[in-house]
């Protein structure tokens, strides 16, 4: 017997969780762009993180195990199901607005409105929003986002293009030297 109550998820587990929490939260909020379904989100995947901790524990990279769990659950749409369309949250536009900013000075010059950049990506369909918050926000190469959404690194770098495009069109203008990191 391990001495825990029948249930309850193994230290490491809870201090797995605890250590990622600030980090999923970041991410959720820049998938979801409104802070209640970023918490439903993060809670979601770390209930599942928790019911499979030894696999979660046996994995390559724990972070990557659980933010691909959280990429699926985002990509499940359970929280886009609502009716109608929400304002992006002026939460989710400091944080992105902040996390532009800090990526590179030299990119985000180039993007003179960060909180119509955050309204135009709140646009974009939920896979290419996916696609560009794990390659600028989280700053993962195309192997691991592709891991993370279960699909070859060309497509990849398909989303990506069409999801520069697609706001690129919305701005009215490109943007001189591309899109934050884009060449």
């Amino acid at each position: 017997m391990s001495g825990r109550p029948w249930g309850s998820p193994p230290r490491e587990a809870c201090e797995f969780a605890e250590e990622m929490m600030p980090r999923l939260m970041g991410t959720a909020l820049s998938l979801t762009m409104h802070r209640q379904d970023a918490e439903d989100l993060v809670q979601d995947t770390l209930v599942k993180v928790m019911v499979k901790w030894r696999q979660v524990q046996a994995a390559a990279s724990p972070e990557a195990y659980a933010r691909q769990v959280m990429v699926n659950e985002f990509l499940g749409g359970k929280r886009r199901k609502r009716s109608g369309e929400r304002p992006v949250s002026d939460e989710a536009i400091a944080f992105l607005s902040g996390r532009a900013a800090l990526s590179s000075p030299s990119a985000s010059d180039g993007v003179v409105d960060h909180e119509a950049m955050v309204r135009w990506l709140a646009l974009l369909p939920p896979r290419q929003r996916a696609v560009l918050v794990l390659r600028f926000y989280e700053d993962l190469p195309d192997r691991s986002i592709a891991e993370a959404l279960g699909c070859s690194e060309s497509a990849v770098r398909v989303n990506v293009h069409r999801a520069l495009n697609s706001m690129r069109d919305r701005m009215g203008s490109p943007v001189a030297g591309g899109w934050v990191g884009e060449a």
